[in-house]
């Protein structure tokens, strides 16, 4: 775990966003899930010279002379970028969050070694299909590359939130500076807050855990049953709670969208799982265009255990998969082919893709709390 962490950090970009993915499963050992843990917001730190230039490049003025004053070590350092605590002209605290320079280069060498690993697999496992991961992984990487669309993603967020959610108590997401951001620079309001997974900041700030929990999902069940605009990267280091309790939401640059027939369907499918109802889960993946001979390995997918184990624990207080509900896990998606699986991924629509990630992220946050 230590060696892939290193690996991931050493590597940068992509393969960073490859561990963060790996230490949420739970599926995954335990010294994966704890060492792979810090790649969520200590990614590596680089030169501030290299951000300074960057941030002359995009904005057309020295970094000193945008602030009143900077810090030049990084407060953060993820897969893509790094983020300063700075103060304005005016006086307000804010984040600064700048690119990495070389980023868009090496992303494609990356996402060409991606490329032919996926076929390497297919060549040497007949039936196991990556193609339609590749692809998802140039789009969303390439939305995550221009800050403006995640300024446009946080002001929308925002404001469909708003209606819902009490902004001084339950969810907050920064605001933006316009005038001080482009498209590899983003300066947003500064918001203290410990990472939602530190069990003992949250102690010490008198939080229910469990009451964090049912607001979390409250505000990700709004987002993709009511508004259709889903934010897909809600791992730990993306949210934080303040003195007040409140959710704050952080880097808005991967939502998706979801049209009234498809959210209609996919809370039918959640329905019927919650429910054991085989038929209307049959139905709902038929909706979305999927076999629905695959409804039970959609099922594993979906809440990662299989039909028997959720209902052993359905109505109890276990917060985790014990061993015995990893080996049923295990044992139940190899019973499935191949070939079987693969389908699943490339005839689902697109979109939900995402919203398959953002939910095993969701799962991680719920089993932390």
């Amino acid at each position: 775990a230590t060696r892939l962490r290193d690996l991931c950090k050493k590597n940068g970009g992509i393969y960073v966003k490859a561990g963060q993915h790996i230490c949420v499963q739970p599926v995954s050992p335990a010294p994966f899930q704890t060492i792979l843990r810090t790649l969520m917001d200590s990614a590596g730190v680089r030169p501030f010279e290299e951000d300074r230039a960057t941030f002359y490049e995009d904005l057309g003025v020295d970094i000193e002379d945008a602030f009143a004053s900077i810090d030049p070590t990084p407060v953060a350092s993820a897969s893509l970028a790094q983020v300063y605590k700075a103060t304005t002209h005016g006086g307000e605290t804010v984040a600064v969050k700048i690119q990495q320079r070389p980023v868009a280069r090496f992303l494609a060498i990356d996402l060409a070694t991606i490329d032919a690993y996926y076929s390497l697999l297919s060549f040497l496992i007949p039936g196991l299909r990556f193609q339609w991961l590749a692809n998802e992984t140039r789009r969303h990487m390439a939305e995550e590359l221009d800050f403006r669309e995640e300024a446009k993603n946080a002001e929308r967020a925002r404001a469909l939130m708003a209606k819902d959610f009490d902004d001084s108590t339950e969810l907050h997401v920064p605001r933006v500076h316009d005038t001080l951001s482009g498209a590899r620079v983003l300066t947003q309001e500064w918001c203290d807050g410990v990472r939602i997974d530190d069990k003992e900041g949250l102690r010490q700030r008198g939080v229910d855990r469990r009451e964090l929990a049912t607001l979390v999902n409250r505000i990700f069940g709004r987002m993709t049953f009511v508004h259709g605009f889903v934010h897909c990267d809600p791992h730990p280091g993306n949210l934080l709670v303040d003195s007040n309790g409140r959710v704050v939401l952080l880097d808005h640059g991967v939502y998706r969208s979801l049209d009234d027939d498809t959210r209609r369907t996919w809370c039918k499918l959640w329905r019927g799982l919650i429910a054991n109802d085989d038929a209307e889960m049959r139905a709902a993946v038929a909706d979305l265009g999927v076999d629905p001979e695959l409804t039970t390995f959609f099922r594993i997918v979906l809440a990662l255990v299989p039909a028997r184990v959720v209902e052993d624990v359905h109505g109890t207080s276990t917060s985790a998969l014990s061993s015995f509900g990893k080996r049923e896990v295990m044992r139940d998606v190899l019973g499935v082919k191949v070939e079987r699986q693969t389908e699943l991924f490339e005839t689902l629509p697109r979109d939900l893709l995402m919203i398959l990630k953002a939910n095993n992220l969701l799962r991680y946050v719920n089993e932390q709390l």
